[in-house]
């Protein structure tokens, strides 16, 4: 009985993980939102109990991001029905960390859309036991009932550097490659460049 439903790498270990907003127009309807986790691309466990990111109220809208400039993807989910006895409050979910790696691209259309939606990121990293493995990530607004920022938060594992971060764009057909590129940072790369540029983030105040 899915409502709003996204992905996204919530523990930053390459993976991309599926939050789940469910329910159904009738006030008897009780779904639990879901967050099932991604192992290593081969299957999902539910965590939302172990994870606390369950609840009964009707979920619509979801996103996931780095919403605190902390490098640690958040949960947001719009909650409650249709109806005026239903309603409820927007559920933001903090991330505590896990201490993987991760990355913030954003990148800017010159040829393609300013957006850079469409465009495609292909990364190559060093995996445990010094092997390596590709991870792909699409620029889209993200999932049913909800969206995601385009800016491109990839989580990294324990890969302590990326060898090649390349970058296909879907109007100019190009592509950009860099190599040799450093975890933990926020840059921004345009179309057509031959360097990415640094970007600072102050991560956001948090109310208690």
């Amino acid at each position: 009985m899915t409502m709003g439903a996204n992905v996204g790498d919530v523990n930053n270990d390459g993976y991309l993980d599926i939050y789940l907003g469910a329910g159904s127009p009738p006030y008897a309807a009780l779904v639990p939102n879901i967050l099932y986790f991604n192992h290593e691309g081969k299957y999902f466990t539910n965590i939302t109990a172990s994870s606390g990111t369950g609840s009964l109220q009707k979920g619509h809208g979801v996103a996931i991001g780095d919403i605190f400039n902390t490098g640690q993807p958040a949960i947001v989910v719009e909650q409650g029905g249709m109806g005026w006895g239903d309603k409820y409050y927007t559920a933001l979910f903090r991330n505590p960390g896990t201490g993987n790696n991760w990355i913030s691209i954003k990148i800017v259309g010159v040829k393609t859309n300013r957006s850079a939606i469409g465009a495609r990121n292909k990364l190559i990293v060093q995996d445990k036991g010094h092997s390596t493995r590709p991870i792909y990530r699409d620029v889209t607004s993200g999932g049913s009932f909800g969206s995601s920022p385009l800016c491109q938060h990839i989580g990294l594992g324990k890969a302590s550097q990326i060898d090649t971060l390349e970058i296909w764009w879907p109007t100019s057909n190009s592509r950009q490659a860099f190599h040799n590129v450093s975890p933990n940072q926020y840059i921004e790369v345009h179309e057509f460049a031959k360097e990415y540029t640094k970007l600072k983030r102050r991560p956001a105040p948090v109310l208690s």
